[in-house]
């Protein structure tokens, strides 16, 4: 909560003197009789109002708390503040309308471990090397009991704020993102209870606001909520889906032929909706997946104005973003995880400063960016080897360079080489170290259906260089040792039920 003049409870606020009144012109005035007690009284107004001014500056320059909100599997064009129309995240919008909001946010990886990974350290998911389940994807056929974890010698976002002084908490619904595999460091308190895709929003949300009511009050905190409502196998509420099933956005209609249908993900298929007739209907899967959009704003809401109310909103940075995207039949597919396309790629970034202030900004930017701007914000100092850039001086207000800077994407699940570059014009798809690239001139095909790298040699190998000197090359920075964590029982049931364990 933020302090408003003097806080009761707050031991350092200054008490106003009684029998003072500030006047427009800041000269004290005596509300009594008696002028031998105006010099005492004078003195003593002054020193009130100086000890004000100085405790209010003290909390101004305190650096601000910061809540994150991750919201896994969210595809930036499935927000109203993206261009959706028809309703899908009025909360959601209408904290966009007083952020930063960044058109053009990529994550590092389709997937969340890999991802999340890259967001916590700034590394590129070759670089902290948490990409696969011992050499390949979790098969019931071939047992895995090993999974990649992040390394302890990576220095992580919560371990640099928590060394700044903050006080450190994560509430988290993903079954990969939890201690025993590394994202627990820097935390002072994780609360991992909810793992799992079958618990909705609003327990998390309760968690993470009844943590906010006790922390402590003499530092900022910094608070990680990572909510899976929007995660297959779209098991949102009929009222969200009912609330989305028109919007023109979901396509138009279009019959799924029998290759579409075989290429839905088994965990995808368990539902009663699915054994219905409008199952066929691609605008249907796309409703289903809106529909968890929907029901994650919706249970959002309240949250967002208890902090609103509480003044949480008034002293915290908050950020909400997504670890990836969503594959919704755009290249014959579903899901994500196995493409580097825009639609697994692209998430939403929105920055509410203290206050509100709204801008967009069109740069390319991308999750290992969050770490290195996060800490800026803070005025923390930066562990050494960050592969991602403080981006605070956009959200102040810099005019960025639209036409310049690429985004580099890799850990795909069963192709741990596939790797992509985007600019903001062009996108090449590769496997590494070498590999056939697919190029897309991403201004006359932004939905990246026509291969162009035959047409375009020059592109494509200008593109292929900057990726391996990115990736690859001798000045990149060393890749950390593979480090594992066991799969117990219990945590394999919970990836079947996300689509992580395949029968």
């Amino acid at each position: 909560m933020v302090d408003r003049g003097q806080p009761p409870d707050d031991p350092d606020a200054p008490a106003v003197q009684e029998g003072l009144s500030a006047v427009p012109g800041g000269t004290p005035t005596v509300s009594g009789p008696g002028r031998g007690r105006v010099l005492v009284l004078g003195l003593l107004a002054a020193a009130a109002v100086a000890a004000v001014v100085g405790y209010q500056l003290r909390r101004a320059h305190r650096p601000p708390s910061i809540l994150l909100v991750l919201v896994d599997t969210l595809r930036a064009d499935y927000l109203g503040a993206y261009g959706f129309t028809g309703g899908i995240s009025p909360n959601l919008d209408r904290l966009a309308a007083e952020s930063v909001v960044f058109d053009h946010c990529f994550s590092p990886a389709p997937w969340t471990k890999p991802a999340v990974a890259s967001l916590f350290t700034s590394l590129l998911p070759r670089t902290h090397n948490v990409l696969t389940h011992k050499g390949r994807y979790i098969d019931r056929a071939r047992p895995v009991t090993r999974t990649d974890a992040l390394s302890a010698r990576a220095t992580t976002l919560a371990e640099a704020l928590q060394a700044g002084g903050y006080a450190t908490a994560a509430f988290v619904a993903n079954p990969w993102v939890q201690p025993d595999q590394g994202f627990g460091q820097g935390f002072d308190h994780f609360d991992g209870r909810f793992a799992g895709n079958t618990t909705p929003a609003a327990p998390v949300l309760a968690a993470a606001q009844a943590w906010l009511a006790i922390r402590p009050r003499d530092r900022p905190f910094f608070a990680y909520v990572h909510l899976m409502d929007v995660h297959g196998p779209y098991d949102a509420p009929a009222a969200d889906f009912e609330a989305v099933r028109a919007s023109p956005d979901l396509g138009p209609p279009h019959r799924l032929d029998d290759a579409e249908v075989r290429a839905i993900r088994p965990y995808l298929t368990g539902l009663p909706w699915v054994r219905q007739p409008g199952a066929r209907e691609r605008r249907t899967w796309r409703a289903r997946y809106a529909a968890g959009v929907h029901a994650l704003d919706r249970q959002l809401g309240p949250f967002l104005d208890a902090l609103r109310a509480d003044g949480t909103l008034a002293e915290a940075v908050v950020v909400v973003v997504s670890d990836h995207g969503e594959e919704l039949a755009e290249h014959g597919g579903w899901d994500h995880g196995f493409r580097l396309y825009d639609h697994q790629l692209h998430v939403p970034l929105i920055v509410r400063l203290p206050g509100g202030r709204h801008r967009r900004v069109g740069a390319l930017v991308d999750l290992l960016d969050l770490m290195p701007t996060l800490l800026g914000i803070a005025h923390a100092p930066m562990p050494p080897g960050l592969q991602g850039r403080d981006l605070s001086r956009l959200i102040a207000g810099a005019v960025p360079d639209a036409e310049a800077g690429a985004v580099v994407a890799g850990g795909v699940k069963w192709e741990p080489g596939e790797h992509a570059i985007r600019t903001p014009t062009h996108k090449l798809i590769t496997k590494l170290p070498s590999g056939r690239a697919r190029l897309y001139d991403l201004r006359d095909d932004p939905a990246e259906q026509r291969d162009v790298a035959a047409d375009a040699p020059e592109v494509a190998q200008q593109l292929a260089e900057e990726l391996a000197r990115r990736v690859q090359a001798p000045g990149a920075a060393p890749r950390f040792a593979p480090e594992q964590a066991e799969v117990p029982p219990a945590l394999e049931e919970r990836l079947e039920s996300l689509g992580y364990v395949e029968r």
